[in-house]
């Protein structure tokens, strides 16, 4: 007997157990039978009992059990007298994974059974029961050919029912705008759409939490307009916005890509502004000045001056930020309840780019309206600023502006910086981030060289930048993986010149 068992289910829905039990009677029916059992949670687990997580040991751990699988199935094939189990244990795999994995079991010949559990024990790894939740519809919208529902042994309560139920519908309804606080992030959203972003409480102000978007949204392909505002935005306890930060700006090669769920199409005449980006890490800057009806009035954070970043309020690139903009308080006092947003350059912190170190101001934004600032204003509140007086200089980046889209492709390719925020020139509105190939095939060719080729065209490992590399590579890995180590370089960079 020659078995593929794949058990699906959500976290604390009892794969492991059922693992063991569906183990232990293969063996009573066949005791010489080789058992190969693959499950993450295992071979993130010492020998002592205990659990480390992180995203490269995860990778590596679902590397080597797919490596498992493979030798299992080869060594089955090889030895068709032989019995074999081979059960894949593990949580929250993609459909696709699922039906690979189904595939390659058909191909060395293993009959497979697909068991999908039910229960509602407490999961071990305390996941968040909104994650559990989402992963439990995930799997009831992706159901596979044949697979078997397995009576729970310890079904939902109504309480996680009526939750679950919730969910489908909030899951079915398009975003509304809030006119009122210019936000898609509503109660609910923050309720029932947790697995996608992470809420973190500030240890300097417990009252505010930090929205930003999981890194898995990036390579996943799951923004919606809610998500594209977690970018270091901060909400007090009833959900009023604090501190409103950029939202996420697309590359270019993200916006036409042909999965682009933000699609852009602009001819080579098209006029454009182009803002010099500063290689540096993204430093928030706002004066908190609430009024007396407002939820927070009483708050320790009431008409202070906030310092932030893309992730925490309490974070050493946050106290960087104090450190290098404190000195601009007056300034930011001008403009009560508008976030400041500062490209900062660090001896701490070394880009791929040499910058002068220092601050530069990059953007400002009203918190209540979400207005944002135009360059022609950020010049002008710079230039006041610097005449106002003479011991601190507020630095602004170079512009270029009114030139056609094709002439900007065209000074890309010259310049020795990180490249362009582009702006529509006649109507202001930010496009995308144009990224040179100096800085993108410095900055690859620059991470570890202890790193394999193919690591470094893992989604999970770099920036969103590099994703329609990696695209580009799957639609020609047949001539890429034939390829030396050398040759690959060379066919990055080429690529990457062109985008």
């Amino acid at each position: 007997m020659q078995q593929f068992i794949l058990i699906r289910g959500h976290q604390g829905s009892g794969k492991s157990t059922f693992a063991k039990e569906t183990i232990s009677q293969f063996l009573q029916r066949f005791p010489d039978a080789l058992i190969v059992h693959v499950e993450n949670d295992l071979l993130l687990t010492d020998e002592h009992g205990n659990y480390y997580w992180t995203p490269e040991r995860l990778d590596k751990a679902a590397n080597q059990g797919m490596t498992m699988m493979k030798n299992a199935f080869k060594y089955g094939k090889e030895n068709p007298n032989k019995n074999v189990l081979v059960i894949n244990s593990n949580t929250n795999q993609k459909i696709s994974l699922c039906k690979h994995l189904l595939a390659l079991a058909t191909k060395y010949h293993f009959k497979s059974t697909v068991y999908r559990l039910h229960n509602f024990f407490e999961n071990i790894h305390h996941v968040k029961e909104a994650e559990v939740l989402a992963a439990y519809i995930r799997l009831d919208k992706n159901k596979l050919k044949d697979e078997i529902d397995v009576a729970p042994i310890r079904p939902m309560t109504r309480e996680i029912q009526e939750k679950i139920e919730q969910l489908r519908i909030f899951d079915k309804k398009p975003l509304e705008y809030d006119s009122q606080k210019h936000t898609y992030i509503s109660d609910e959203y923050l309720a029932f759409n947790y697995g996608n972003f992470t809420a973190k409480y500030s240890k300097n102000y417990p009252d505010l939490k930090v929205l930003k978007y999981a890194r898995k949204v990036f390579y996943n392909n799951n923004f919606d307009d809610a998500l594209l505002e977690m970018r270091g935005l901060v909400m007090d306890k009833a959900n009023n916005i604090i501190v409103r930060p950029f939202k996420k700006v697309f590359n270019y090669s993200e916006r036409v890509s042909k999965n682009s769920k933000y699609p852009i199409n602009i001819d080579d005449n098209h006029l454009v502004d182009l803002v010099v980006k500063v290689n540096g890490f993204l430093g928030v800057c706002t004066y908190v000045d609430l009024d007396k009806n407002h939820d927070s009035f009483d708050s320790d954070f009431n008409h202070q001056v906030l310092y932030s970043t893309t992730g925490s309020l309490d974070s050493d690139f946050a106290k960087m930020t104090k450190n290098h903009c404190q000195k601009y308080e007056p300034l930011f006092k001008q403009y009560p309840n508008h976030t400041f947003l500062f490209e900062i350059t660090d001896k701490n912190d070394v880009h791929i780019i040499k910058e002068d170190f220092g601050e530069t101001l990059i953007g400002v934004i009203n918190v209540k309206t979400s207005e944002q600032f135009s360059e022609e204003r950020l010049n002008q509140i710079a230039d006041d600023f610097n005449q106002s007086q003479k011991e601190i200089v507020l630095k602004r980046p170079q512009m270029i502006c009114n030139i056609s889209f094709k002439e900007a492709k065209t000074l890309l390719k010259t310049v020795k910086h990180e490249g362009f925020m582009v702006f529509d020139s006649h109507t202001k509105e930010l496009l995308f981030k144009l990224k040179s190939p100096f800085y993108l095939v410095s900055k690859f060719l620059g991470r570890s060289n202890e790193e394999s080729i193919d690591r470094k065209l893992n989604k999970n490992h770099v920036d969103e930048e590099y994703y329609p590399l990696i695209d580009h590579i799957k639609e020609n890995k047949d001539i890429f993986n034939q390829l030396s180590e050398l040759d690959k370089i060379t066919f990055i960079q080429n690529f990457l010149e062109k985008i």
